[in-house]
């Protein structure tokens, strides 16, 4: 049952060139689309090296339009810093097996940020915050509320970056022992920086909707230390938001994968 993935990235790193293996033991297709092209291009195409299932679209066309053989069952939209997990591997009752799935929510647990650099996170990064419930989720760092694939059909369409419309069938939502995301969203204090220095001054809104606030307070706080930082060229209360003992702790439940 081919699986395609479509994920987006900002600047690569060697860390990608371990995402693309993991993911490639489990599905055919990856679909990448950069957010800086005219900068990285090179760098990604170098870090895809001779893997053919790895397609580099058009990035400069407005359609970015792939078209997948009509074999392809399923398609996930996940990010370069999140990973498809599957404990005990693809079994006979598998999320892609299910025929009366139209689409498949996976719960995303969140990776406890490192004391040190790193050169490969997906490695380095063992200890999550597991996403239990809404009270486990008022720890996280970024969102909670899971990714998704569905099955594909003409009348598929991405609905925001957490699921999907047009599918048909139930959604089904496995148990972590099954399949789930891990999430790496802030792995370090330098990935943390490169991170709030590109969302640069974002307003508390997302999209810019009065109806939808960010309740995230860690972007939040993130933002204003970060620019903050930015404008003064002094790193020094940078540092020690970062360095403060909540950021890294484990809040809600901890688990290791």
């Amino acid at each position: 049952m081919p699986i395609a993935i479509t994920t987006t990235i900002f600047r690569p790193d060697a860390s990608f060139s371990s995402w693309l293996d993991h993911h490639l033991s489990r599905v055919d297709l990856i679909i990448v689309y950069m957010d800086d092209a005219d900068n990285a291009l090179e760098d990604l195409d170098r870090l895809r090296g001779g893997r053919q299932q790895v397609i580099l679209p058009d990035q400069h066309s407005r359609r970015h339009r792939v078209l997948l053989d009509r074999d392809f069952e399923w398609i996930l939209h996940i990010d370069s810093d999140e990973l498809l997990f599957e404990p005990g591997g693809e079994g006979s009752n598998s999320w892609s097996r299910r025929r009366d799935v139209g689409s498949v929510r996976f719960t995303n647990h969140e990776a406890l940020p490192l004391s040190t650099t790193s050169e490969n996170v997906f490695q380095d990064c063992t200890w999550f915050r597991f996403n239990s419930d809404a009270e486990s989720r008022q720890h996280f760092m970024a969102y909670g509320n899971g990714k998704s694939a569905a099955r594909l059909t003409h009348r598929i369409a991405p609905a925001g970056p957490h699921g999907f419309s047009g599918y048909r069938g139930q959604v089904y939502e496995p148990p972590a022992d099954e399949v789930m995301i891990l999430h790496y969203p802030t792995p370090t204090y330098e990935r943390w920086v490169a991170k709030y220095k590109h969302y640069g001054d974002f307003g508390d809104y997302w999209y810019g909707d009065p109806q939808s606030p960010n309740k995230v307070s860690f972007m939040l706080k993130s933002r204003d230390v970060v620019q903050d930082a930015v404008k003064s060229g002094d790193w020094r209360k940078a540092r020690a938001f970062w360095d403060e003992k909540d950021v890294r702790k484990a809040g809600g439940g901890l688990a290791c994968f």
